[in-house]
């Protein structure tokens, strides 16, 4: 060994690969990027007791780092045809809450990913996963392993989640990753592990390397979006079978593209409703009845085409309104929008669109029965008339109905006298007032609903029968017979009446009346409960009576009590009896019937002391005016008015709460605030210890009205919660004696 040999194993060669300096790069849409590798080498030795060294030159050289792109397919889990078994390796997502793994779950959980079937596509549905499948053969590192790395899922709409992909085998280049996907609404999250998408929209997917944010690959996919619903009987909300629905592209007339639920294979256009469809990868579809569903279509805006069974008709003339108060066979809402009468409708909405579709069914009955207030009438008299309308079908509703009346040429219509369950409505009138129609909501099944309404007797109406029509029919094509109602008309002037007139006399039989003394204050009265009190000189008088025979008596109780009714008549007209008397007149006559009293033993008085009726209060007094609003107050808090159990006589009223100083008061009425505008002020008593708050003009509602006022501290708490109930009615179209709770007083 020679003394080079010697010096050259005391040398140490040390090489340092510098640093990786990235290449200036001016265009920003590059997609690859070259880098420069630095190298200098150096050497060091010991001469004696000297150590020494030297450096080579630098080299530098660039190294281009470009790759080729990498491809990128798309997959959805389904049993359909043309699906192939693919090993879903575990994803794990790299999001804001750190790595997760990705679970699939609803419908998808329990998939066994080992051998998953999926099948290539271009169209999912909002929250299925997502599979996609990514050939890299520059990630493929080691020929003999399994190989990972993680990406970057960049979407159109804003969406940013990074996740891992795994080799499918080994050396294959092929790796798998997939996500969970989720509508829009709510907007995108970056880092949530979940890939937001629009239903509808077509959304654009870049796959960017994690490591070093080169792109690898582009793709785009479709968010399908798909309608459904029930075809169903309007009357009873049951379901039709047997109902052909079609589905058109509105903006081309076409059939439109359907897809089965695997997003891929071709579906029915066309399908009638309780029968199985078939899409073409062979998925039959099992339908419920009356049910149908186009499972998936692109956004766009479509028309359903629907011919029903006989006898039913579509579209439906039924509102939603109506429709509202049926339930479908599995207890929820029908969905009616435009597109259930045949109109248009644009898929848009995330969730599923439900569309069902109301069907009419011709025929049925309605039942018709009219009424009169009175059997005869005179001109100028007001004559009240009842319809009740009946829904004989114990299964169906009715539509809304039209309920028509015809007036003889002697009736008019009273303005504002039509009224429907009470409540009064606005008929529509013919021209020249002969008859009017009104339109009345549905009847449910085995309902019943009443119309009334006044007229008026024509001043130039002829005597004789005067007959009403009236006859009823709905939207769908029920009708009722034609009912009628008749009165009879006369003639009311003096010629047509007659007067009764007579008196009531002391003395017996054998003192001429004519000389006798009358008995003042003994009641007379008619057959039909008219009556008057003879005055004075024991004189009475009826006038106006109707021609015919009629009933006139006395009330013996009313006579002085040692004064008996004595039958003087001794004729038919008595009929036997000291205090009845039968007369019979004709219009223009003026006819008499007098009658006698006794002396008698004074009998006893049946007569009852009763409590005298309350006063009666003015208009002003009963609605608050005028009142001393402090007096037989005492401090504390408390409604002043209205007092408890008064009825108002108009339907607004003033209110008076009282409270005390440093507090304030919020009033409602049924639920609803006080308008401020209704407020009258606040009054102080002298000593300043009361204070009341006032609102007038407040409006009411028919029925029960609930006052509630919250009694709020300096602090605006509430402290103290007070109510009180006003009732208020209307004209009663129905007047009843109730004997029990009424209080008896003799006149």
């Amino acid at each position: 060994m020679g003394p080079l040999t010697k010096y050259m194993r005391q040398i140490a060669f040390v090489l340092t690969a510098g640093m990786l300096l990235p290449a200036v790069n001016t265009d920003a849409s590059a997609q690859t990027a070259s880098r420069v590798i630095v190298n200098t080498a150096s050497a060091e030795w010991d001469a004696g007791t000297n150590r020494l060294s030297v450096r080579s030159n630098t080299v530098q050289f660039p190294v281009d780092q470009a790759q080729p792109s990498a491809v990128v397919s798309l997959y959805r889990l389904s049993q359909g045809a043309g699906s192939i078994t693919q090993a879903l390796p575990q994803t794990i997502c790299l999001g804001t809450a750190g790595p997760v793994p990705i679970e699939l779950g609803g419908a998808f959980a329990g998939v066994e990913t080992a051998t998953a079937r999926v099948v290539q596509t271009t169209r999912i549905r909002a929250g299925e996963p997502l599979i996609i499948r990514v050939s890299a053969p520059t990630k493929n590192a080691n020929p003999t392993g399994i190989d990972r790395f993680d990406a970057v899922i960049i979407t159109s709409n804003g969406d940013r989640e990074r996740i891992s992909f795994t080799e499918d085998s080994e050396n294959s280049g092929n790796f798998v990753g997939y996500i969970n996907t989720r509508a829009i609404p709510p907007s995108p999250v970056i880092g949530d592990c979940a890939l937001s998408v629009n239903p509808g929209d077509k959304i654009e997917v870049d796959l960017d390397d994690a490591l070093n944010n080169m792109a690898m690959g582009h793709t785009g996919v479709e968010i399908l979006v798909d309608p459904f619903g029930l075809a169903f009987d309007s009357g009873n909300g049951m379901p039709v079978d047997g109902t052909r629905v079609s589905i058109i592209d509105a903006a081309t007339g076409l059939p439109a593209e359907v897809f089965g639920d695997d997003g891929v294979s071709a579906f029915p256009d066309t399908l009638v409703t309780g029968s199985p469809v078939t899409d073409a990868s062979g998925n039959v579809y099992a339908f419920s009845s009356g049910f149908y569903r186009f499972p998936f279509l692109r956004q766009g805006t479509y028309r359903l085409i629907v011919t029903p069974p006989s006898p039913y008709s579509f579209p439906s003339t039924a509102t939603a309104q109506e429709i509202s108060a049926l339930t479908r066979p599995d207890g929820g809402a029908f969905a009616i929008s435009p597109g259930s009468y045949g109109s248009t409708f644009t898929l848009f909405d995330p969730a599923p669109v439900r569309i069902d579709l109301p069907l009419d069914r011709a025929g049925g009955a309605l039942n018709l029965r009219k009424e009169t207030s009175t059997a005869t009438a005179a001109p100028g008299d007001i004559v009240q008339y009842r319809i009740t309308v009946a829904n004989p079908d114990q299964g169906r509703n009715t539509g809304q109905i039209i309920i028509t009346d015809q007036l003889p040429p002697s009736l008019r219509l009273r303005q504002n006298s039509v009224k429907y369950q009470g409540v009064q409505i606005s008929p529509s009138v013919a021209p020249d007032g002969s008859s009017f129609s009104v339109a009345i909501s549905p009847l449910t099944a085995g309902e019943k609903g009443l119309v009334t309404y006044l007229t008026e007797v024509r001043q130039d109406a002829r005597p004789g029968n005067s007959v009403n029509l009236a006859s009823a029919t709905d939207n769908r094509g029920a009708q009722s017979g034609t009912v009628d109602a008749a009165i009879r008309i006369v003639k009311d002037g003096i010629s047509e009446r007659f007067t009764l007139v007579g008196r009531v006399t002391e003395g017996g039989c054998r003192v001429d009346p004519r000389t006798s003394k009358g008995i003042a204050g003994v009641r007379v009265i008619l057959q039909d409960g008219t009556y008057t009190v003879t005055d004075k000189d024991g004189r009475y008088h009826f006038e106006g009576l109707i021609p015919g025979l009629h009933v006139v008596q006395v009330d013996p109780n009313s006579f002085p009590l040692d004064q008996a009714p004595i039958d003087c008549a001794e004729n038919t007209r008595s009929a036997g009896s000291a205090i009845s008397r039968f007369v019979e007149g004709k219009g223009g006559a003026i006819k008499r019937a007098d009658f006698r009293a006794t002396s008698t033993t004074p009998r006893a008085d049946t007569r009852k002391s009763v409590s005298p009726l309350p006063a009666v209060l003015t208009d002003p007094q009963a609605a608050g005016a005028e009142r001393d609003w402090f007096a037989g107050q005492e401090p504390g808090t408390g409604f002043v008015y209205p007092d408890i159990e008064q009825n108002p006589r108009v339907k607004s009223i003033r209110i008076a709460v009282k409270h005390q100083p440093g507090q304030t008061v919020e009033l409602t009425v049924n639920g609803v605030g006080a308008n401020a505008l209704n407020f009258d002020g606040l009054k102080k008593s002298a000593d300043g210890q009361i204070l009341i708050a006032i609102w007038r003009g407040v409006g009411i509602e028919d029925g029960e009205n609930k006052l509630v006022a919250r009694i709020k501290d300096s602090a605006g708490a509430v402290v103290q919660t007070l109510q009180r109930s006003v009732y208020f009615a209307n004209a009663p179209m129905k007047a009843q004696f109730i004997k029990d709770q009424s209080v008896l007083v003799a006149d």
